[in-house]
């Protein structure tokens, strides 16, 4: 089998609710959810989808940088090849648009990656999960993504998300650190014995983040996720010495040069793995091998996926056996999407699809009508 064609389809989902990162709101209700389709025809008829979904608020890419990377650079490098060379096809994508700490446009790879993925099980008539060569569990407990303007209102989020089922929650901090632990304190206070953790996305400073640790250890937390920039490598480490918290990188996590290069100079515990935000399926299983290899904390997480996002998310972290809830939040703000028929869940229980590839139906009649003009 060769790729004969690839296309790129933008669409704009709409969303029920927004995430305020310490940046700001990651995606505006007007926005929409907009990512970029990609649909790759192998020559026996044979179909894989794959998405690009950045935020240009946490990412260096934009819906219009991931379309243009993709249909004028991406997929003309890949036409005609074959898909089973999955080394050869990232090579290709490399030689293109060049990698350096991260892939180089991951997110957009990462679109390429996940439907070439699909296309190759579904050729083989095999689950994603199996072609990953890991079957360590069949789903994964999604948490609930608490963003709030002060401890009222995390306490209102929490209680609504403990009624839809949810039993995991992890917090937006770094917005303000003079309500930061109050803010955590309620969730915890509101979810008796259930998994709560603050995630940062690099909001604070070393002065805060060390005075933030102790008081978070205080509350009886274990993990903080990316308190400081990722460019403070020798704060990192410091960070990591100092509390018993275990310290997971996210952002720092881009790929498997930095990653190497933060083990070098004892500067890293623990990851989360997003699979667009390092280059698709290929690196992220890398990562993840390398997690595991050497006893790094392992959670997964994502980008406020779409479903082929999250499909392709859910059964890499199945197969990995990460038992930590995972941050994939997209069912939480995407109020409509593409689907022929609901993903399948069991409560708050993300489930591995059954059937080829992803496991996923998509309707082209929905992906028509969500058809986004990114007026270029």
């Amino acid at each position: 089998m060769k790729i004969e064609r690839i296309d790129v389809l933008p669409v704009r989902l709409p969303l029920k609710a927004v995430v305020t990162l310490a940046r700001g709101v990651s995606r505006t209700i007007e926005e929409g959810k907009q990512i970029a389709m990609v649909k790759i025809t192998g020559d026996d008829g044979t179909v894989g989808w794959g998405e690009a979904g950045p935020s240009r608020r946490w990412s260096a890419e934009t819906t219009h940088s991931v379309y243009t990377t993709i249909k004028h650079y991406l997929a003309p490098a890949l036409i005609g090849r074959d898909p089973f060379d999955m080394a050869g096809l990232h090579a290709a994508m490399n030689t293109e648009m060049a990698p350096g700490l991260d892939p180089g446009q991951p997110v957009a790879k990462a679109a390429i990656d996940v439907a070439v993925h699909d296309l190759i099980c579904r050729h083989l008539g095999i689950s994603l999960q199996s072609w990953l060569g890991g079957k360590r569990g069949d789903g994964v407990e999604l948490s609930r993504l608490v963003s709030a303007s002060g401890p009222d209102d995390a306490a209102e989020i929490t209680r609504a998300a403990l009624a839809e089922g949810y039993r995991a929650f992890k917090v937006k901090v770094g917005h303000d650190p003079s309500i930061d632990v109050d803010v955590v304190r309620a969730v915890m206070a509101t979810a008796p014995g259930c998994v709560v953790w603050p995630d940062a996305n690099q909001g604070y400073s070393l002065d805060q983040a060390l005075l933030m640790a102790r008081a978070y250890e205080d509350l009886g937390v274990t993990v903080f996720e990316q308190p400081i920039p990722m460019t403070d490598v020798t704060g990192m480490r410091r960070l990591m010495h100092a509390t018993r918290l275990t310290i997971v990188l996210d952002e720092a996590a881009m790929g498997i040069p930095y990653l190497v290069e933060l083990m070098r100079r004892d500067a890293v515990e623990g990851i989360a793995i997003k699979v667009n935000k390092v280059g698709g399926l290929y690196y992220a299983r890398q990562m993840c091998d390398l997690a595991r290899s050497t006893g790094m904390t392992l959670i997964g997480s994502g980008l406020m996926d779409a479903p082929i996002g999250f499909a392709a998310s859910v059964q890499l972290f199945a197969a990995y056996g990460i038992d930590f809830p995972v941050d994939l939040n997209g069912p939480q703000h995407i109020a409509e999407d593409y689907l022929a028929k609901p993903y399948p869940m069991d409560g708050m229980r993300a489930l591995v699809p059954d059937g080829p590839g992803l496991g996923i139906e998509i309707d082209e009649d929905k992906v028509a009508a969500f058809a986004l003009d990114l007026k270029l």
